[in-house]
């Protein structure tokens, strides 16, 4: 192999395991309970631990984080067939273009999946923090 095929191959490599990572903290960030953490050091500060009225954010913040590992898990998916097509294209251009967009695509929908994680945890925190005090 030269070079070049070196290069597609690693930085096709990467990807994968980059897509391959990316869901499972996605799935890591959304199993997370810090409540038996944060529940005694809000008694040794004085709020209250049962509140009633937290339990509809919380639920809308889990089916959110529990969509958007669905969603990483489907890119996941686009971008194992893209380079399992690019590989088994034994070089032919159209099957390599193919699977290059594949790719793109596959890629460009992680990031959006991520950003939208970024966007929805904040906008809850920052509802609960309002809605709920401090």
């Amino acid at each position: 192999m030269n070079l070049k095929q070196n290069l597609v191959a690693a930085a096709t490599t990467a990807t994968m395991a980059f897509s391959l990572l990316a869901p499972f903290a996605l799935v890591h960030a959304a199993a997370v309970d810090t409540s038996k953490y944060l529940k005694p050091v809000a008694a040794e500060a004085g709020y209250s631990t049962t509140d009633p009225e937290s339990a509809l954010p919380k639920t809308i913040g889990k089916i959110i984080n529990v969509g958007l590992s669905m969603l990483g898990l489907i890119f996941l998916v686009l971008a194992l067939y893209a380079g399992f097509k690019w590989m088994t294209s034994g070089g032919e251009s159209k099957g390599v273009d193919e699977a290059k967009g594949t790719l793109k695509n596959a890629v460009i929908g992680l990031i959006i999946t991520l950003s939208a994680y970024g966007i929805s945890t904040f906008v809850m925190t920052e509802l609960v923090k309002t809605t709920m005090g401090p």
